[in-house]
């Protein structure tokens, strides 16, 4: 049905381990095991109640734009539909405060089928919005349009779906009137359990917890928003994996949420806003607008993922966002309320298991003596990272992460463990302990002269992958060839070059 060619927590210390995209590229041509899960949080296409005119500029066609590569580029992909399908009509609810009514035109589905979406929820708080007619439509609709959809009691509790001879079986949970109850953990179990006994993968969705951005944490506690019970997000997660779910994708809060890793199973706890184009807030954190991408195996159990960060800004739907502000956001949340999870996720948005990353033989490059095992863990680390950039390209004075010079390929990878080394190899070899070449260590900087050999002056500098005592040192930098990893003892070239070794694993800011 898609491509799949695309691939893609803290450490001791609270260390971050993140891939580049080229690497995730070169993956992808080997990974064809893997089964690739995309999902975002809420969406809202405009609505043409009480007019027309609250509808998106373009009349819509242009809202998921930016977004529909990286959502087409995965075996199957998730989004929470926020209103219902209506060209006119229905029976708006009543509230007793101020309503929000969300009546998206029925054409409008092409949208989110041309943008890649397979599996839609309907288990909120305004699939309701225009009565029985509205959610009686919207099912039409989407069922017309080819779309799964799941999340309504008694009417469309689950789906199951099988693409590329891969089962997935998927049900979504809200703690609304009509939706199946995020409250009734029982009954979700043996729904999930259920499932999972006919499907390879079983995907939940939830609309849960309390909104806001005073309350964007995870409070592993029953969470209540104006005197509505929204459910234990916690609780509910954990059980509905016990039960057999894989991936579990949550939503409701309207600002995203920490990430986790349990029994091999991925969850977010809410994705936030996606593309709410109309009386939405999305100033701020409210913008933010993730794509989260799971690669698992054909278990379900996790193998590594990408957030792919979006920002919406006014109502033209999510945009690119080069800071990438969303997945920095779900990092820091994820440190926060899981420092326990196996999970580590990079600025960048990169998602992987931190179990994954450590070395087997650490005790056949590393001397425990000289140091100590949050350092030996740590250096791993750095040389697992760097190694993901093998065959990017040199470029003079390029600090990355396209193309690197040596120092800015240094510079660029211990930036990233938080190690503040300097940007060039003048100012990299002053700092740190010196250390002689027998001594050398997996992570230690390694300085030689520059191309000119009669010049004593440093000119380039690598990164030590390992060394066996007996002069066979290899390490990585970046070159003319590239980035690549080279063996002291065998290029007379860098041979004849070294100046020394520096350990900066002290110096982390």
């Amino acid at each position: 049905m898609k491509d799949f060619n695309f691939i893609i927590k803290t450490s001791i210390i609270s260390v971050l381990f993140v891939y580049s995209i080229c690497s995730f590229s070169q993956e992808s041509q080997i990974d064809t095991n893997l089964i690739s899960i995309a999902g975002t949080g809420d969406i809202m296409l405009g609505s043409n109640y009480p007019s027309d005119a609250r509808l998106p500029i373009n009349d819509g066609r242009e809202l998921l734009r930016d977004v529909k590569d990286i959502l087409k580029d995965a075996d199957i992909t998730f989004g929470n539909l926020e209103g219902c399908f209506l060209n006119s009509g229905g029976s708006p609810k009543s509230c007793k405060s101020k309503c929000y009514y969300f009546r998206m035109p029925d054409k409008y589905v092409n949208y989110l089928t041309d943008a890649g979406y397979d599996l839609i929820s309907v288990a909120n708080n305004h699939s309701g919005d225009f009565g029985a007619i509205g959610r009686e439509n919207t099912l039409k609709v989407l069922r017309e349009a080819g779309l799964n959809y799941a999340g309504l009691e008694g009417i469309c509790e689950t789906s199951v779906a099988e693409i590329n001879g891969i089962k997935y079986g998927f049900c979504c949970f809200a703690p609304n009137s009509g939706t199946l109850k995020i409250t009734n953990i029982s009954n979700a179990k043996k729904i999930v359990s259920q499932l999972k006994s006919e499907c390879n993968i079983v995907i939940v969705s939830f609309h849960g917890g309390a909104e806001g951005k005073a309350n964007n944490r995870v409070t592993r506690k029953t969470e209540t928003f104006y005197g509505e019970n929204r459910g234990n997000v916690y609780e509910f997660a954990h059980a509905v994996i016990d039960a057999g779910a894989d991936v579990v994708f949550g939503h409701g809060p309207h600002v995203v949420r920490a990430a986790e890793l349990y029994n091999d199973r991925f969850i977010i706890y809410s994705m936030g806003n996606f593309c709410t184009a109309g009386e939405f807030e999305i100033s701020g954190i409210n913008g933010y607008a993730p794509v989260v991408k799971v690669f698992t195996d054909k278990d379900g159990k996790f193998v590594k993922g990408q957030i792919f960060s979006f920002l919406q800004k006014d109502k033209t739907g999510p945009h690119t966002d080069k800071d990438n502000a969303a997945a920095k956001e779900i990092k820091r949340l994820t440190e926060l309320d899981f420092p326990e999870t196996d999970l580590l996720i990079s600025n960048e948005g990169f998602i992987q298991r931190k179990s994954n990353i450590i070395s087997e033989n650490i005790e056949n490059t590393q001397d425990s003596s000289a140091v100590n095992n949050d350092n030996i863990s740590v250096m791993q680390r750095i040389i697992e990272f760097s190694k993901q950039f093998l065959g990017i390209p040199y470029h003079r004075g390029s600090k990355g992460p396209k193309s690197f010079d040596c120092s800015g390929f240094t510079s660029f990878v211990f930036g990233n463990f938080g190690y503040q080394i300097g940007a060039s190899c003048l100012t990299q070899i002053q700092q740190g302990m010196k250390v002689m070449q027998d001594e050398l260590q997996t992570g230690d900087l390694i300085f030689f002269k520059g191309r000119n050999n009669k010049s004593n002056n440093v000119g380039h500098v690598g990164i030590v992958i390992s060394n066996d005592k007996n002069g066979n040192v290899q390490f990585i930098h970046s070159c003319l060839r590239g980035v690549i990893i080279d063996e002291l003892n065998k290029s007379s070239y860098y041979k004849s070059r070294y100046i020394m070794g520096l350990r900066i694993f002290n110096n982390k800011s």
